[in-house]
């Protein structure tokens, strides 16, 4: 019982923090990428505060609630170890992406440290980073909802 709970409200947070990363990646970087460098920096002063409040409960909330269900289903010895640790090592990866890159790339954008020339670049590579924390997010998630039909 306790289980299934954990593990719906994994499901369920791991779904609407991909729900947002990927309109994230959909809808603004494409428009952070068309727009000039200046008008970027600018709106980045005002909205990458906006947007860290946002994204950061939802992040850690969608590490923290499927990392501890794992935690929790495999001391319960799950017949699913597979699946278990796919759906916490998946959400340890894509955590571990702000500090490996989104951190400082942040701090960048925030600090005006990259060159105008320099932003173009920058932001095609947050882009594939972003689509690369969308791939481990998904897969987690697909772990969560397989074991909540299936385990």
């Amino acid at each position: 019982m306790i289980g299934q709970s954990l593990l719906l409200l994994s499901t369920g947070t791991l779904g609407i923090f991909l729900g947002a990363q990927i309109t994230e990646a959909v809808l603004l970087v494409p428009y952070w990428k068309a727009m000039n460098a200046d008008d970027f920096f600018n709106l980045h002063k005002t909205y990458g505060p906006k947007i860290h409040r946002f994204f950061a409960p939802l992040t850690i909330a969608a590490t923290f609630l499927p990392v501890s269900t794992a935690c929790y289903l495999l001391l319960q010895q799950t017949d699913k170890p597979l699946f278990t640790w796919l759906m916490g090592l998946c959400s340890l990866a894509f955590f571990s992406t702000y500090f490996l890159y989104f951190k400082k790339a942040n701090q960048n954008f925030a600090d005006r440290s990259l060159s105008n020339e320099a932003l173009p670049n920058e932001l095609t590579k947050w882009g594939h980073w972003h689509w690369t924390r969308i791939g481990f997010e998904l897969v987690a998630f697909g772990c969560a909802l397989w074991l909540l039909a299936f385990g």
